[in-house]
């Protein structure tokens, strides 16, 4: 099997039927990932070193928020847990202010921040709806909306060490432990 990375000619159109991990152009046929050239029943693909994560209903997600408005905070997804590769379509998904804790919640502000790093479960894969009702999901860094230093939690609070400044959130059970 042959090794190819992104943008290393294949073959033509006339040999082979394109697959996945590939595209043509002009009647050539390129890689458009880095791995090994498959070639079955005349269809070429490239079959991949590492795997781009898709988002799937029940993911496990980080992100960061980019915009807390009225009753949804909008996610921007960095991660799929369990790889260490980015997602193949980043995009921003949709954190409803029902889905934020298991209790009655009437302001979104008072459990996520604009600039928070919070771990989610994905409840909708189509429309990247999102959930933190479980313990461990939640925010997992945020910073002090006063002076923007890093809160430090302190029971069911958080603490600006830096000014004094106490925060509420919805916590992941792993806030501030560095994994998530």
């Amino acid at each position: 099997m042959k090794f190819v990375m992104p943008g290393d000619r294949i073959g033509l159109v006339e040999e082979y039927v394109t697959g996945s991990g590939v595209y043509e152009e002009n009647g050539e046929i390129f890689a458009a990932v880095a791995g090994k050239v498959v070639v079955k029943d005349r269809t070429v693909s490239v079959e991949p070193v590492k795997r781009i994560p898709h988002i799937n209903k029940g993911d496990v997600v980080l992100g960061r928020v980019v915009d807390v408005r009225n009753s949804m905070a909008l996610i921007e997804l960095a991660r799929k847990k369990g790889f260490d590769r980015s997602l193949m379509h980043t995009g921003i998904a949709a954190l409803h202010v029902s889905n934020v804790q298991r209790d009655y919640l009437k302001d979104i502000n008072e459990a996520i921040r604009y600039m928070d790093i919070i771990k989610a479960r994905v409840i909708d894969a189509e429309n990247l709806k999102l959930s933190t009702k479980e313990p461990e999901m939640g925010v997992l860094k945020s910073l002090c909306s006063v002076c923007k230093h890093e809160l430090v939690r302190e029971g069911n609070t958080l603490k600006c060490p830096n000014c004094g400044n106490v925060e509420k959130r919805k916590m992941s059970t792993d806030y501030g432990k560095g994994k998530w």
